[in-house]
């Protein structure tokens, strides 16, 4: 079954350039720049995967008197081309099925990179929606990694409000700002695999249902901004800001 394509949306730091690149069923559908996401649609007869990149600048000034000057960092995340990613009939049979991306960071300044995770879910005519975290051994299972560095994701389980242009009838679920390393980084081509499978127990209810997972890639520069969270920093875990470390 295909999933409706749905507009842009904006996830993490505010002021950000992203491309986006969805694959629903057999059509590829290309949408205008805004952060570096990894997206997954998926239903019970269709998948696919995007991604996107953003960029942060740094003040810039200058001074009239003698030669100083000074020029803005930047914090810049691009995205690699996505291959084409479907994932027909997929099966209760609990076999993973992955598709992968790299995020470039490249910039003046280095930065804090973290993942935004938006789960949108919806229903077929078993009636049961695909994604259900009240049923976490038998519903769609998903799993996000990185490599470069090499960390796993945990996927969201509280329930949020949907955006704008979500699917008709869709539940949502978010968890935002997951660490991809507790180091700043100044280079890094970091690759990410998302990654679902319907489990050997899954009931008729699942049939006909369908999922969408957005991954959302963001930075935050490192210097005058000491990464500091409400739980103790750790790579793939959500950073909750606390004192004057920032987002955005």
């Amino acid at each position: 079954m295909s999933v409706p394509s749905r507009p842009a949306r904006t996830a993490g730091p505010e002021g950000s350039d992203v491309s986006r690149i969805r694959q629903v069923g057999a059509q590829l559908v290309r949408r205008p720049p805004l952060l570096a996401v990894i997206g997954l649609a998926v239903s019970a007869a269709a998948a696919s995967l995007l991604l996107t990149g953003a960029t942060f600048g740094l003040l810039t000034a200058s001074m009239s008197s003698g030669s100083n000057s000074f020029a803005a960092g930047t914090v810049t995340l691009t995205d690699s081309d996505v291959a084409n990613c479907p994932i027909s009939n997929l099966l209760p049979n609990g076999t993973a099925t992955a598709c992968t991306v790299t995020a470039r960071y490249a910039g003046s300044a280095a930065a804090y990179l973290a993942v935004n995770v938006l789960i949108e879910t919806q229903a077929g005519g078993g009636g049961t929606r695909l994604y259900n975290p009240g049923d976490s051994a038998n519903d769609l299972q998903v799993t996000i990694t990185s490599s470069t560095p090499t960390v796993t994701y945990g996927v969201p389980t509280t329930a949020t409000t949907c955006p704008g242009g979500a699917p008709s009838g869709s539940a949502c679920y978010e968890l935002d700002n997951e660490l991809v390393s507790t180091s700043a980084m100044t280079s890094a081509a970091v690759g990410f695999s998302v990654s679902v499978k319907l489990p050997s127990s899954s009931a008729t209810g699942y049939q006909g249902g369908a999922a969408q997972v957005i991954a959302t890639t963001h930075a935050a520069q490192s210097a005058n901004n000491t990464l500091s969270c409400t739980a103790t920093p750790a790579a793939g875990s959500p950073c909750t800001p606390s004192g004057s470390f920032k987002w955005s």
